[in-house]
């Protein structure tokens, strides 16, 4: 199958070839989905094997990666004010085009190996034009009761100015989309200061969760995690910085500012933590 499901205390997470995960949490009234993907494979038919209850979408940011499946399910899916023009731009048919064409050419970072990412009934033109979906906003505050699972959501801006972060309250979990990761991109034009990308990290730091979940992370992140992140945020110098190929924005001549004098081949060691940022 294209999709790989996990099963966690309290949540699936759904795995993609291109190393994207998008969360199911299920409670006895309805379910929510947080993130929909890349969506090359049929992630409708993969929630609906898991489970049948009425379905809430949540996108955490508008960034492709994270909203191209929202189309194939035909409900509103919620997302903040502030990222619904992003996720229009990243859901073009040109954009969806050239997702899927990268993709034939993805690459393993920790092997630096290529491969197809695309499942093999993959129909290019249909892809491209699925578009994003239909979107309603959320902001601070608003609460999803799923029946024992009670899932708040919460504004947290700096990857992208309309990140929003969801909080499983039973669990104490959080499902934070791209707001940490490998290395946190801040360097388009849909991000903010590196100053209010510190206030959330001290925001998510104060709510003391159990875990914190990522949308490309393979582990959960802790509390003390967050603080690296900070760390890197506040040493971050981009003329020190390791230049960094990226497929969007790449006028801005992206950088890694990386802790420690690391550099991209230290991703996956401990005590890890970078922010991208632009020249400007």
């Amino acid at each position: 199958m294209y999709y790989q499901v996990e099963k966690f205390d309290g949540y699936y997470r759904i795995g993609s070839p291109e190393a994207v995960f998008c969360y199911l949490i299920t409670g006895s009234k309805k379910a929510m989905l947080i993130d929909t993907g890349y969506c090359y494979g049929n992630l409708k038919e993969t929630v609906a094997s898991l489970t049948d209850l009425p379905l809430v979408i949540v996108n955490t940011h508008g960034h492709c990666d994270h909203t191209g499946g929202n189309a194939q399910f035909g409900i509103p899916c919620y997302i903040h004010e502030q990222d619904m023009k992003l996720c229009r731009e990243h859901n073009s048919p040109k954009v969806r085009a050239s997702n899927a064409e990268r993709a034939k050419h993805s690459v393993h970072y920790e092997t630096g190996e290529e491969y197809n990412a695309l499942p093999e009934d993959f129909d290019e033109e249909a892809y491209s034009q699925m578009g994003c979906g239909i979107l309603q906003p959320v902001s601070e505050g608003m609460v999803f009761d799923l029946g024992g699972a009670t899932m708040e959501m919460l504004e947290t801006p700096g990857h992208t100015r309309g990140c929003i972060s969801v909080l499983y309250r039973e669990k104490n979990i959080l499902f934070i989309g791209d707001i940490t990761g490998m290395f946190v991109w801040m360097f388009a034009p849909e991000t903010t200061s590196l100053n209010v990308y510190i206030q959330t990290l001290e925001k998510l730091y104060a709510l003391n969760a159990d875990a914190y979940i990522g949308g490309h992370n393979p582990d959960a992140m802790h509390r003390e995690d967050l603080l690296l992140y900070k760390r890197a945020a506040e040493e971050a110098d981009y003329e020190k910085g390791e230049p960094f190929e990226s497929f969007m924005a790449q006028e801005c001549e992206p950088r890694v500012c990386a802790l420690d004098g690391k550099t991209l081949k230290d991703m996956f060691t401990p005590g890890f933590a970078a922010v991208v940022l632009g020249k400007n």
